[in-house]
Order: structure tokens, then sequence, then C-alpha cells
């Protein structure tokens, strides 16, 4: 399972799903597993949170964010992030750096 539980991923799928337009939870899980854990399109970035325990894929273009556990390895969270959320980082490579860089998690 993607998720560290079925509980984690009905809380995310009730947060985020309809965001990418899945209408049941195994869906979601399946974006989000294919999103963290496939290969990634020419837009999407990678890397490590400073804790070495967090893992994180942000696509420039989508805005879709990831963040997957390291050990053990699961789906933490999986959405698109809000444009406005994006700008007043500065854009996508400044909310890029912004995520990698947190270490009050």
């Amino acid at each position: 399972m993607p998720f560290a539980n079925t509980f984690e991923l009905e809380i995310h799928f009730k947060k985020h799903g309809h965001k990418f337009g899945a209408t049941a939870k195994e869906e979601y899980e399946r974006l989000a597993d294919a999103f963290l854990f496939g290969p990634m399109n020419p837009n999407t970035k990678e890397c490590l949170r400073p804790s070495g325990a967090d893992r994180l894929r942000f696509d420039f273009v989508t805005v879709h964010f990831g963040v997957a556990s390291v050990a053990p390895v699961f789906v933490r969270t999986f959405y698109p992030v809000e444009r406005r959320i994006v700008v007043r980082h500065g854009g996508s490579a400044g909310y890029f750096s912004y995520e990698c860089a947190r270490v009050d998690l």
C-alpha cells in the first residue's frame, strides 16, 4: 500500500482526491504512487529534506506535489499546490526550494 495505512489514505483522498478528478480512493492512491515512485517527466524535480526522512517531488508545470517517507517507504501526501501559494514563494522554483529546505516537520 503506497499510503502508510487505510486511515491515512482515506484522509488524503477526502482532502485531495477531487482535485485530481479521482472518484475512488484507489484511483487517487494509484496517481500518488505513479507520481512519487514512477519515472519523472522533464518538468518534475526531486529532493530530500535535510532530515533525510522525506523525499519530495514537484512538477513545475502542473504544480503537483508529493511527499514520500524514505524508510519505511510510503506516501505521506500528494496534491496540486494552489497557484497563489506558488506565487507567494516567487514561482515554482521558489516553492520547490522552500519545501526542500523545510526542517520543521
